[in-house]
């Protein structure tokens, strides 16, 4: 055991501030996205409060925002995976919010405590990463629908089945044990009946007794509350019982899976004497009632696992800052994307519009993406990717990545058209919006799509949001209502070369036909092309 313990804790060693990608496959949660995003989901269902601050789903795919969790996801179970997923989501804006000054305070804590910090990530990998885990959250918060059968009808078997043996016994009755061998067989198959069910949900509230033990440990263990405060210090102690059941059960279950006798033979007498059946439904009446509790420990134990890993991440890059928040605009110095190992860092500030232009390839989309994850980064989980990050807090909405929805028959104009739709129906009703299109209506004509585009440029103008447009039309930079940046390219021997270094002004340049040559296109049609295009 102590080798084992030895060997976990040079591996989290090894493995902090290092990229998870990378890393062991332990850390690899691209298989199992589905079931990280299931705490997310079940939240946005249950809250009644408005989203306009959640990055939604067109953004966080726009902007391959999977990519940029997985890339910052060094964490050591599935509460923890599922709040970092959840976290990343959400947009909180200033500094001065509770929540995040808690996790500010926390992230520095354990820097500042090492050795605690990897003893809380060995406590953390006990509770791991089972896939029964990541259903756990929709299993507590909608306990009142795994409840099994009706808890009076069993008490009533209960009772009949005792006293029909009880009385057979003390009047040596046959008729009445008789009665009590048919109650138990009947018990006997209402319990045979629900095991299945139960032992599915029991499995999840075996995670939630590691996620228990986890936070008793630890408020244990922190008796200064630097990581623990003194709500969520109750809410663990209020859970005793909940856990000491569990406990009782689990203990039983245990030995009957292990082949003990007298384990199996008190498992199936207490199956006739629905004494699981009825616990079990105890359990859920335990968790309704204290539901405030139990998620409250939930999400804390998720939100230490994913403050430690947003240190990671810190740790793992070269170029991070704490996002400043002012009253308007954005500021940003050597800003680049998260994403990319060496990159070119940009300065730029946007007061209120912008339209982008340069040839393909040049890194429009990559700067545009660079801009909107770091304002989503630093107000989630107050990272930025840059030198240097100031922003007032802001709501990120994009259109970028769309694609023919052949399911929906939906062709990419019609999608385009609706995600726009959304973007001006939102900075209708919110000022402090962030606005990300890249090719405005590129799934039309030319006529039409620079008509609509300048219609729907001006439109947005004439609202207070913030605007990053990138566009190979130039008849849309004609306009004072939007600052002009362009990207460039070089051709020398033949060879594009890209700075992917934002300048001001219009691009004036072009390099469609120059890629086909550069791709090694047939020279008759790259010729073609260059005369069609001087005709």
């Amino acid at each position: 055991m102590f080798g084992e313990n030895k060997k976990y804790k040079k591996m989290i060693e090894n493995s902090f501030g290092r990229n998870p990608l990378e890393g062991l496959a332990y850390y690899n949660a691209s298989k199992r996205m589905d079931k990280v995003k299931r705490y997310h989901n079940a939240v946005m269902e249950d809250t009644t409060e408005d989203n306009n601050w959640i990055v939604d789903e067109v953004t966080w795919n726009d902007l391959e925002m999977d990519e940029v969790f997985l890339r910052v996801n060094h964490t050591n179970s599935f509460v923890g995976e599922q709040k970092l997923y959840h976290k990343m989501h959400v947009l909180e804006g200033a500094s001065e919010n509770l929540l995040k000054r808690d996790s500010i305070n926390r992230i520095e804590y354990l820097e500042q405590n090492p050795s605690f910090r990897n003893e809380i990530e060995m406590r953390l990998r006990s509770i791991g990463k089972l896939d029964e885990g990541y259903y756990l959250s929709e299993f507590l918060m909608n306990t009142s629908l795994w409840k099994i059968g009706n808890t009076v009808v069993y008490h009533l078997l209960q009772i009949l089945l005792v006293s029909f043996f009880v009385l057979g016994v003390a009047f040596d009755n046959v008729l009445l044990l008789l009665g009590a061998l048919m109650v138990g067989i009947v018990n006997l198959g209402i319990y045979l009946a629900c095991k299945q069910k139960y032992e599915v949900f029991f499995t999840s509230l075996i995670e939630l007794k590691k996620i228990y033990d986890f936070a008793r440990w630890l408020d244990k263990k922190d008796i200064e509350r630097n990581l623990i405060n003194e709500s969520d210090s109750m809410a663990v102690q209020r859970l005793g019982k909940l856990t000491w059941v569990v406990s009782g059960m689990n203990g039983r279950r245990q030995s009957a899976m292990m082949g003990d006798v007298l384990a199996i033979f008190r498992e199936y007498l207490w199956g006739i004497l629905l004494i699981d059946v009825a616990m079990f439904n105890h359990i859920m009446r335990i968790i309704s009632n204290k539901q405030s509790e139990v998620m409250a420990i939930l999400e804390f134990v998720g939100d230490i696992d994913a403050d430690i890993a947003v240190l990671s991440y810190r740790k793992s890059v070269t170029l991070w800052c704490e996002p400043l928040y002012i009253s308007d605009g954005i500021y940003a110095k050597e800003v680049a994307h998260p994403l990319l190992n060496n990159p070119v860092t940009n300065d730029f500030s946007l007061n209120d519009r912008a339209i982008i232009t340069g040839s393909n390839a040049s890194g429009k989309s990559t700067f545009m993406k660079s801009v909107a994850i770091n304002c989503i980064l630093g107000q989630s989980i107050n990272t930025c990717f840059a030198a240097e990050f100031k922003m007032k807090p802001l709501i990120v909405v994009t259109c970028m990545a769309l694609r023919d929805d052949i399911l929906s028959g939906e062709s990419y104009y019609y999608r385009e058209a609706k995600c726009l739709k959304r973007m001006l129906d939102l900075i209708v009703k919110e000022k402090n919006v962030l606005v990300v299109v890249d090719e405005i209506l590129k799934g039309t004509n030319t006529a039409e799509r620079i008509a609509a585009s300048k219609a729907i440029l001006e439109y947005i103008a004439g609202t207070d949001c913030m605007t990053l447009v990138a566009t190979h039309d130039n008849e849309l930079t004609e306009t004072d209502k939007y600052h002009n940046y362009h990207f460039r390219n070089e051709i020398k021997n033949e060879d594009i070369i890209f700075d992917y270094l934002l300048h001001e002004g219009k691009s004036t340049q072009s390099n469609a036909i120059a890629l086909l040559s550069h791709l090694g296109y047939p020279e008759v049609i790259v010729k073609a092309a260059k005369r069609n295009l001087q005709s």
